[in-house]
């Protein structure tokens, strides 16, 4: 399969899926070598039969949605987000927990790996954004 093949389903698959093409960018090429092997166990000959069974079996969706996933969990993956969180998030949530005379913050993440998030999170918490507390 090539990769304008495959690239050419995702971006006309993705928006089925509720998903974006802009989140799948990065991990295309990953994403790529598992297609092959879904159209391979289903004795499809290429991606452009590999749409056309999408097209009439709707419980395909549920396997396709499946080989999309990319489970990708590293400490702090998000620098961006992490970065927001460290500056100013957390420190509005700490000031805010004060005023309220609260001892706890809790935080809620969704949709983890293996839980290197929420243990980041914890990081920063713990440790502040340098490193140092």
């Amino acid at each position: 399969m090539s990769d304008r093949d495959c690239t050419a389903l995702l971006q006309w698959a993705l928006p089925h899926l509720n998903h974006r093409w802009e989140g799948y960018r990065r991990v295309r090429r990953q994403v790529c070598r598992r297609l092959p092997a879904r159209v391979d166990a289903l004795g499809l000959a290429d991606m452009p039969a590999y749409r056309r069974r999408l097209e009439e079996d709707p419980a395909e969706w549920t396997a396709l949605r499946a080989t999309l996933r990319v489970t990708v969990s590293r400490f702090f993956r998000d620098r961006c987000m992490f970065h927001a969180l460290a500056q100013s998030i957390l420190p509005a949530l700490a000031e805010l927990a004060l005023k309220k005379d609260e001892e706890t913050l809790r935080v809620w993440s969704a949709g983890y790996a293996s839980g290197e998030e929420p243990y980041s999170v914890s990081l920063l918490w713990t440790f502040g954004p340098d490193g140092r507390r």
